[in-house]
C-alpha cells in the first residue's frame, strides 16, 4: 500500500491499493460511516424520466460517499464499497466505488490506532517476499499462495499412477505428473511474481521431483527449498506454517506469526494460562493480568470488542488482530473470537 496523502488532524488519508492484500487491509479499515472520495465510473442518468431505455456508457466524475456496505470479493481481486452520494453528481443517490489494485481513494474517519498501524504494516509489507507451498505426494500436488489475510489454495493436480508392477507405465505417469506439477509453478511463479516456493510432503517423492526440477527445468534452481509433511492438501500446507518453515523463508510472514500466536493460546489454555471469550478477557482485564491479547479481526466492527482493545492497549498488552481467513483465525473464533494469554494465573 502507498500512501499518496495524509493529514490527521482533519481526519483524512488518501492511499493506493497496490495488491489484493491491501484490498483486505481496507475492507477492514473501512467501516460503515466513513466517508469515501475519489475518481470512479458512473451512468449518466437520462435527463426526462431518469428512466434508461438503453444502457449508456459509463462516464468518469469524482465524488464522495458515505459507506454502508463493504464486501471484499477475493476471487475477483476487488472491494465494494456502496453509500450514498454526498458531493458530487447525482447527491443522495447510492452509488458502488469498486477498488481494484492500483486504485486510489480518499478515506475521512476518526482513526483509531490499529487502523493507522494496520497502514503501516501494509506500506512496509509492499515488498515482501510472495511465497508458494506446494505439498506433493506421488500422483497429487496442492499449491497454496500465501496471502497477507491467509492462503489463497490455487489449484491441485492428481495422476492416477499405477503400482510398482506395471513398472513401464508407473515411469511414463510418473514423468507426466511431474511436468505437470513444474509446469504450473511456472504458470503460477509468472503470474503472481512469486519469489520462493516450499515444496513439502510425506515421503521421498519431493526429493525425486526436486531431481527431476534441477535436470528438465534449470530455471527454478535456487527458487525452491524442501520441507517435510506428514500430508497433502490443505492440512500439509498449514502443517508447514505451523513448524515454522514459512519463517526460515520469511521472517516477518504475519500468517505464520499469527497461526503460531492461536496455537500458543490453545496450549496455555490447557495450563489455566490464558482465557478465552468476552467475558473470561474482560475479568482477566480488569485485573491486568492480560499480556497478550488475541482478537478475531471480524469483531472490531462491534464497539464494544473495540473498546476491549483499547483498554489492552492501556495496559499495555501486546496486541494481535488476527486474520479470519486462515486456520488459526478459524479456531480463535471458535474460542470466541478473542483470547488473552496471562501473565499470571487467576481464580
Amino acid at each position: 500500500m502507498k500512501i499518496i496523502h495524509e493529514d490527521i488532524k482533519k481526519n483524512f488519508i488518501k492511499l493506493k491499493a497496490e495488491s489484493i492484500d491491501d484490498l483486505w487491509h481496507l475492507k477492514h479499515i473501512i467501516r460503515k460511516g466513513d466517508l469515501l472520495e475519489g475518481k470512479t465510473f458512473r451512468r449518466e442518468e437520462q435527463k426526462t424520466d431518469k428512466i434508461r431505455t438503453e444502457r449508456s456508457e459509463k462516464k468518469p466524475v469524482y465524488l464522495k460517499i458515505r459507506a454502508e456496505k463493504i464486501e471484499f470479493h477475493k476471487d475477483a481481486n476487488r472491494l465494494r464499497i456502496t453509500g450514498v452520494i454526498e458531493e458530487g453528481e447525482d447527491t443522495g443517490s447510492y452509488h458502488t466505488f469498486n477498488i481494484e489494485e492500483g486504485s486510489v481513494i480518499g478515506v475521512t474517519k476518526k482513526w483509531k490506532t490499529y487502523d493507522l498501524e494496520r497502514i503501516e504494516e501494509a506500506v512496509k509489507n509492499t515488498n515482501a517476499p510472495k511465497i508458494l507451498i506446494l505439498t506433493m505426494d506421488m500422483g497429487e500436488s496442492v499449491f497454496g499462495l500465501v496471502r497477507g489475510y491467509g492462503i489463497d489454495f490455487l489449484a491441485s493436480l492428481n495422476e492416477n499412477i499405477p503400482g510398482k508392477y506395471y513398472s513401464v507405465k508407473r515411469k511414463k505417469e510418473r514423468e507426466t505428473f511431474f511436468k505437470n506439477t513444474a509446469e504450473k509453478i511456472i504458470e503460477v511463479f509468472d503470474r503472481y511474481s512469486i519469489e520462493k516456493v516450499i515444496i513439502a510432503g510425506p515421503g521421498f517423492v519431493k526429493e525425486e521431483f526436486a531431481k527431476y526440477l534441477k535436470e528438465k527445468y534449470p530455471i527454478l534452481n535456487g527458487k525452491y527449498v524442501l520441507k517435510r509433511a506428514s500430508s497433502v492438501g490443505r492440512s500439509g500446507i498449514y502443517e508447514v506454517i505451523k513448524k515454522g518453515d514459512l519463517e526460515d523463508v520469511y521472517k516477518e510472514s504475519r500468517i505464520s506469526r499469527e497461526i503460531g500466536l492461536v496455537e500458543k493460546i490453545c496450549q496455555k489454555i490447557l495450563k489455566d494460562e490464558a482465557v478465552y471469550g468476552i467475558k473470561d478477557v474482560e475479568k482477566a482485564l480488569s485485573y491486568g493480568a492480560i499480556d497478550t491479547l488475541l482478537i478475531v479481526d471480524e469483531l472490531l466492527r462491534d464497539e464494544k470488542y473495540e473498546k476491549i482493545l483499547e483498554r489492552s492497549r492501556n495496559k499495555n498488552c501486546k496486541v494481535y488482530v488476527v486474520s479470519s481467513e486462515h486456520e488459526g483465525g478459524e479456531k480463535l473464533k471458535s474460542l470466541g473470537g478473542i483470547g488473552g494469554i496471562l501473565r499470571f494465573k487467576i481464580n
